[in-house]
């Protein structure tokens, strides 16, 4: 790497960092990565968070923000004279003075169109509100929750089918050259600030509550939730006391030949092997779902099981 390649700190926690995060230590010196994610355990072992595990395996220095005082961080960033501090889905707000440490920019990639989404969960929410039109933003953070200046915004289409992993992976198609586009700007003094405009919304975090199916609302609301929260957390619901995953579903047409007198959330076996749940105005197929403790399966295989029961009555809370 050439002395005067470009210094960049990384900050960011999820899967969907890890791409873009790749493409600039591709053409940059990227010399250190932060996360925010407290340390896991599973089945006593302790799981690599998907930044910590991609930066190490580039001998890239890691830090854990939750572990390590801003001031020390800032520290860092200008002992390790960094040019660019790029943060992608870290969840924390940073202190003034760690977005100053960088000699040219702290920005930010949300998967929002700004104003729009402000928040901690923006793909989750745009997808339960059945948004078609989304963007990534890229800002330059000034403290506030998402409320920096807007350097470039690119639309994308969410398709009435996709589900999060494939608007996440469209982010990333978006979000790469953007970033570039953006880094280019900074290093040549060309960039645009403009200034969000109007009261915007905000995607408030996920709750466990917010993973119930509630039937009794529309085919839309619940095949949304389905879609907004696989592979996880998952839109749930019960079925007597076993909390059901719902990994996959589609809506079934209007002139499906199931009663339209069932009460919500009731379960009915069709075409021999295939299950659907009513809704307030229709029924949701249901491919793949997940029982506790076990791995995900088909309903296919749920009926030749006799996991799944037929005319039964998913709810949203457990029922002896």
């Amino acid at each position: 790497m050439a002395l005067d390649t470009p210094r960049i700190a990384v900050f960011g926690s999820s899967s969907i960092s890890v791409p873009v995060f790749e493409t600039i230590r591709c053409r940059f010196h990227v010399v250190i990565a932060v996360v925010s994610e407290e340390p896991r355990v599973r089945r006593g072992k302790l799981l690599a968070n998907p930044v910590q595990a991609w930066a190490q395996s580039h001998s890239i220095p890691v830090l854990n923000g939750t572990e390590t005082p801003g001031e020390v961080l800032t520290k860092r960033l200008v002992d390790d004279a960094v040019d660019i501090l790029f943060l992608l889905s870290y969840g924390r707000l940073l202190p003034q003075a760690l977005l100053d440490a960088p000699r040219l920019a702290s920005i930010n990639l949300h998967p929002s169109p700004l104003p729009w989404y402000r928040g901690a969960a923006p793909i989750e929410r745009q997808i339960m509100d059945g948004c078609r039109q989304s963007a990534v933003s890229i800002i330059r953070m000034n403290g506030l929750l998402d409320r920096g200046e807007l350097l470039a915004q690119e639309p994308f289409t969410i398709a009435d089918s996709d589900y999060r992993t494939d608007v996440e992976a469209s982010i990333i198609r978006v979000g790469v050259p953007l970033t570039l586009h953006v880094f280019d700007q900074l290093l040549h003094s060309s960039t645009t600030p403009l200034q969000q405009t109007g009261a915007g919304s905000y995607a408030r975090k996920l709750k466990s509550d917010d993973e119930l199916i509630d039937w009794s609302g529309s085919v839309e609301q619940a095949y949304n939730l389905v879609r907004a929260l696989a592979p996880e957390p998952c839109a749930c619901s019960f079925q007597e006391t076993d909390r059901l995953k719902i990994l996959r579903a589609i809506p079934l047409s209007a002139d499906t030949d199931l009663s339209a007198d069932a009460p919500s959330g009731t379960v009915a076996q069709f075409l021999r092997k295939r299950v659907a749940v009513r809704c307030g105005d229709g029924w949701l197929e249901l491919l793949e779902l997940q029982f506790p403790g076990k791995t995900p399966m088909s309903t296919v295989d749920l009926l030749n099981g006799r996991c799944l029961l037929p005319e039964i009555v998913l709810r949203r809370n457990p029922s002896a």
